[in-house]
């Protein structure tokens, strides 16, 4: 039974860029509602900000520098942008992935990267993510890492990995999470070179990290 599940969890990985590509039109109508941490940690900041699996751009905010919008979803990309132009907002999309992010060493001077580590199939993946981030960012600079948290009641019985669907028209869309606590997400954080300076759980595992190099 465990190697079926996990066979089927592996076919079901694939094509997660698809999946995103498919329910960003209703995602963009539905998950309007901002992480207000998120917001409060770049909101009137300067220089050079990334938001990092942006989605469709819940968590843009007035600064006083640009906000960096990237994500692996084109889709979700166009409705970021238009998002974006309604309200005004300084920002500069860019499609990728964030195990492989198009900008030099020590570029940014802060960041957020919500609700998107546990949608990374993999820990080596994972690991490999938050060393990209960390290189990207600037020395001292501060990131915002925030994931589901087993306080969910979604998640409360869920497997470590898992599927959770989003439905579309009675049609199932199975996005990928991988399931931390608070203490396994600050030992890779640790491990990678971040620096914790705060910390949280509730709904959501929030900590507030820096370069320290």
């Amino acid at each position: 039974m465990f190697f079926k599940f996990k066979k089927l969890l592996e076919n079901m990985k694939q094509d997660q860029e698809k999946v995103w590509d498919a329910v960003a039109e209703k995602w963009q109508e539905y998950k309007v509602k901002p992480t207000k941490e998120a917001v409060d940690f770049i909101k009137n900041k300067k220089g050079k900000i990334l938001d990092l699996g942006c989605g469709s751009g819940r968590n843009f905010t007035k600064t006083k520098g640009t906000i960096y919008a990237v994500d692996f979803s084109q889709k979700m990309l166009k409705y970021a942008k238009e998002y974006a132009k309604n309200k005004k907002f300084n920002i500069i999309t860019k499609k990728a992935f964030a195990s492989k992010l198009p900008f030099k060493d020590n570029f940014f001077d802060r960041a957020i990267f919500i609700a998107t580590l546990h949608c990374i199939d993999s820990e080596k993946k994972r690991e490999k993510v938050l060393k990209e981030l960390y290189r990207v960012l600037k020395p001292k600079a501060e990131v915002m890492v925030a994931v589901w948290g087993k306080k969910q009641k979604r998640l409360k019985n869920k497997p470590k990995e898992c599927m959770i669907p989003w439905t579309i028209n009675n049609k199932k869309y199975y996005r990928y999470t991988y399931i931390y606590n608070k203490q396994e997400l600050q030992e890779i954080l640790e491990k990678v070179g971040f620096k914790v300076l705060k910390a949280k759980e509730d709904k959501n595992i929030i900590f507030i990290v820096r370069k320290i190099l």
